[in-house]
Order: C-alpha cells, then sequence, then structure tokens
C-alpha cells in the first residue's frame, strides 16, 4: 500500500494530473470549479434530470463519450446518485439499465457510458445493474440531428428486451447521459412496460437546455 502511494505520488510530480474538463491542476477528473459551475434542475413528473447539458458538464460528458476519459465516470456518477439520494425513492428498485449501444457503436467506442454510469449508482446503493436487458436492435442516427417526424421514425422499433434477463415485476431505472427529445427513453420505456415491468423511472445525467 505505502509502495503505491509513493509511486502515485512520483508521478503527480513528473505527469501532474489536470482536470479533464478545464485543464486545471488538480487531483479530480473533474474539478470543484468545474463542479461549480453545474446548473442543477428540480425534479419533473416523467424523467429525472440532474443537471442542464452545458458548460463544463456538457464539456465533461463529450470527452467521457468521445474522448475515452472513462475516469470521469466516477465523479459523473457521483452527481447522479447525489441528486438520486435527494428527489428520489430507489429502496423499491430491482434493477438499474442502462440504455443500450448498438454493437456497431459499442465495438467503436470500446464502452457504454450509460453503463458505466450505472455501475456507480450501483456502488451506491447495492441496486444491481442488469446490461442485456435491454438492447439496440438498429444502429440508429444522433436524434438532434433529426426533425421531429425523422426521429420518431428514426427510434421506432430500435430497441428489444432480452428474454434470458426478466424484467417482468420489476421496478427499473433506466439511465442514459444526456435527455435530448425524449423519444429514446420513452422507447425504451415501453418496451420494458410490453415486457412486463412493474415500473420504469428514468434518470438521466443532463437535459438539452431547449428541452428545460
Amino acid at each position: 500500500m505505502f509502495a503505491m502511494k509513493l509511486i502515485d505520488n512520483i508521478l503527480d510530480l513528473v505527469f501532474p494530473r489536470r482536470c479533464h474538463v478545464c485543464g486545471a491542476l488538480t487531483r479530480e477528473a473533474f474539478c470543484m470549479d468545474c463542479f461549480k459551475q453545474v446548473k442543477f434542475l428540480a425534479p419533473s413528473a416523467f424523467v429525472h434530470s440532474v443537471a442542464e447539458y452545458e458548460g463544463a458538464l456538457k464539456r465533461a460528458i463529450w470527452r467521457f463519450k468521445f474522448d475515452r476519459k472513462k475516469e470521469l465516470a466516477d465523479p459523473l456518477g457521483y452527481l447522479l446518485a447525489k441528486y438520486a439520494n435527494r428527489h428520489l425513492s430507489l429502496k423499491n428498485m430491482h434493477m438499474i439499465v442502462p440504455v443500450p449501444l448498438h454493437e456497431k457503436r459499442l465495438r467503436q467506442r470500446g464502452y457504454n457510458q450509460s453503463e458505466l454510469l450505472c455501475r456507480q449508482l450501483t456502488k451506491y446503493y447495492n441496486i444491481p445493474t442488469v446490461h442485456r436487458s435491454l438492447y439496440r436492435v438498429r444502429d440508429t442516427m444522433p436524434q438532434f440531428e433529426l426533425n421531429k417526424r425523422e426521429r420518431f421514425s428514426n427510434i421506432r422499433g430500435a430497441f428489444a428486451v432480452n428474454g434470458k434477463e426478466p424484467v417482468k415485476g420489476k421496478n427499473i431505472l433506466l439511465v442514459d447521459d444526456i435527455y435530448t427529445t425524449g423519444m429514446t427513453v420513452s422507447e425504451c420505456t415501453s418496451m420494458l412496460k410490453r415486457s412486463g415491468a412493474s415500473s420504469v423511472h428514468v434518470l438521466t445525467l443532463s437535459r438539452a437546455a431547449d428541452m428545460v
């Protein structure tokens, strides 16, 4: 333990750690100055979103998803856990389910960012993350690139439930990183309920500003 701490201290001197968002020298992947910029949102009826998708949080999510900065799963997952503790009752939840990526995109990225966020919630609340219960049948286009009619047809039928991971009678927390149009989580929720889920609650890390 002492040797590992010594090595970490030496590495910090040679290669000082920086915030992945603003570049400031810090021991954290998401520094306190960036954390203070997060604009938290009040709870809503259908989808609970932690904060607005802008500023430091937007940059953090971008780097988390596209720059392979998986270390950001810890602080971003903490934001989810903190929000859930304040605004959601998770004691009756049976499982946490991430919005899935298509296999093609999963191979390209190497990981599903929503699944990593789910695993942080599992760590805090001891509710299992079940990433195989829901899967994406089609590799869809990003919703923000489409108009309203195109968004509906783009996401319709894009998800399916894996019969080997039963959801019947389960209370499920569905998790995604960004809530943009709402159609993705609505389609996922619909599929889970059609397969017998007792309830589906949606929690996202951020919500696009024009959807607030």
